[in-house]
This record gives structure tokens, sequence and C-alpha cells, in this order.
């Protein structure tokens, strides 16, 4: 015969173990950092590998803030303009509702870097990679 106390009911101990909000917001920022990092740097070298459109920005920015509005009506802003149209046809960017290239230069998905910061962020914070994947998939419940 069982004592009435072992019968059914839950075990003592079972199920998941709080988690501490506070690791899961440092877990999903160090994720979310490392992650835009990647994306930034994965950008950079894709636009300076196959244009110039890095250089065309740079120099632009050259020009004094208070020279900009006389450089926009110059020949150099249309010459500017068209070289960079040009650019942006070769680097391969989708056509805008202007006829022309867009200007709104995006990086692909990054494949793969996702599990590399998953194992950077487990191995800097001290747990599983498992555990990462959770913390991040509550961050952006919470904070997204």
């Amino acid at each position: 015969m069982s004592s009435s106390r072992n019968h059914g009911g839950k075990r003592e101990g079972a199920g998941r173990k709080p988690v501490d909000l506070d690791l899961v917001m440092k877990v999903g920022r160090a994720f979310r950092e490392l992650q835009k990092r990647e994306i930034a740097r994965k950008w950079r070298s894709s636009v300076e590998e196959k244009t110039s459109i890095d250089e065309y920005h740079r120099w632009i920015n050259q020009i004094p803030v208070s020279e900009r509005k006389a450089f926009l009506h110059s020949s150099r802003y249309l010459e500017h303009s068209e070289s960079m149209d040009a650019e942006l046809e070769a680097y391969g960017q989708p056509v805008n509702s202007d006829g022309k290239p867009s200007r709104l230069v995006s990086a692909a998905r990054l494949y793969g870097c996702n599990e590399q910061i998953r194992r950077e962020v487990a191995e800097a914070f001290g747990i599983s990679e498992v555990q990462v994947k959770n913390y991040v998939q509550k961050y952006r419940r919470i904070f997204e």
C-alpha cells in the first residue's frame, strides 16, 4: 500500500528552473552585438571588394555642410550621381521606381554565423550553446 504523501502530484525539484532575467538580458545583448558586428563586417567587405561606393561616400562627406546645397545643383553632383548609379548597377542592385538602381544596399543573410556567435557567447558566459539559443529566444520575445 502506498502512502498518501508519495502518491501522485509533482515530484520535488521537477520542471524547469527559473532563469535570471539579468542573465537573459546580458546573453541576448552580447549575441545581438556580435551579430551586428558580423553583419557590418560582411557588408563592408562586400561593398568594398565589389564597388567603389565607399570612396564616393567618403568624398561626399568631405564636402562641408554649408557647401552641400550648392553642390547638389552643380555638374559635379550629376557626374557623381551617374557614377554611383553605374557602381550600384554593377553591384546588382534592384531598380527603384525612378528606373535607377536602388541606393539602399543590404547584406545577405549570415549563413553559419549564428552558430559561431552562439559558441562564443556560450564560452564567455560559461553556459551551453542550447542555453544561449533559448536565452536569445527569450530575449527577443521580451525586448524586440
